[in-house]
């Protein structure tokens, strides 16, 4: 609201992420979103309302009991628990499994498409074994993978063929 008031430009879309799990805020981000969508409020609709998660699972699971129509997006980033956890310490405590069923629970309840965050690192995930890993994790789940390039990324095309 600050931003709309300072610039004159209204607020479109919203993302809940960054420093901190939006999902570890739970309550709080539940009310937000509905103050944000409220015509009271900012009244811009669910759909331009994003939720980033590193994969609380029981949270992903509560959303879903919701119905909410938020757009919900989980940083995955590694298709094996190994290489996830390295990366992403949350999946010692929610490996793939588990938050995979909880995506499977949540596009079986809300029939809305998950967004799959996957930061290209390279000589990490950036090969073709990495992609095919990914490729066998999420296929046949309805959902959209963003590849962000966290540094140049020579292998890229080897996702383009995904798509």
């Amino acid at each position: 609201m600050a931003v709309e008031r300072d610039t004159g430009i209204k607020i479109s879309n919203v993302v809940f992420m960054g420093i901190g799990e939006p999902l570890d805020n739970f309550d709080n981000v539940m009310n937000a979103i509905g103050i944000i969508n409220n015509p009271k409020g900012m009244e811009i609709g669910a759909r331009h309302i994003s939720i980033s998660t590193c994969g609380i699972v029981p949270k992903i699971m509560e959303i879903a009991d919701k119905d909410m129509q938020c757009t919900l997006s989980i940083s995955l980033h590694h298709a094996s628990d190994e290489s996830r956890s390295k990366m992403m310490p949350i999946n010692n405590k929610y490996n793939i499994e588990k938050l995979m069923n909880a995506c499977r629970y949540y596009i079986e309840k809300t029939n809305k498409r998950i967004s799959f965050e996957y930061a290209l690192a390279k000589d990490e995930n950036d090969n073709q074994r990495a992609a095919d890993e990914l490729v066998k994790l999420l296929q046949g789940m309805l959902c959209h993978v963003n590849l962000i390039p966290i540094n140049k990324i020579e292998n890229r095309k080897i996702f383009k063929k995904y798509k």
